[in-house]
């Protein structure tokens, strides 16, 4: 991941995390909405992962949470 993507990523990941904002809904959360919110939570996470690793200059961690991240983004554009 270049560092252009990683910052689009980050962006991206925040931009959602911002959408979790919004009044919640009168009753509880359906099961795929809860695990909706925890896909957007933990691929914020993981793109600062991306990010630390990558200013470690640890090759394998950054390609192993690039893939963990892409998952992550398929499943919370899903839906």
């Amino acid at each position: 991941m270049t560092d252009k993507e990683l910052q689009e990523a980050i962006e991206d990941a925040n931009k959602d995390l911002d959408s979790l904002h919004s009044p919640p809904p009168s009753g509880p959360l359906p099961q795929h909405e809860v695990w909706r919110r925890e896909m957007i939570l933990l691929r914020q996470l993981t793109a600062y992962k991306i990010k630390d690793a990558k200013n470690k200059d640890n090759k394998d961690l950054e390609h192993f949470n690039t893939a963990i991240y892409d998952l992550m983004t398929s499943f919370v554009k899903s839906y």
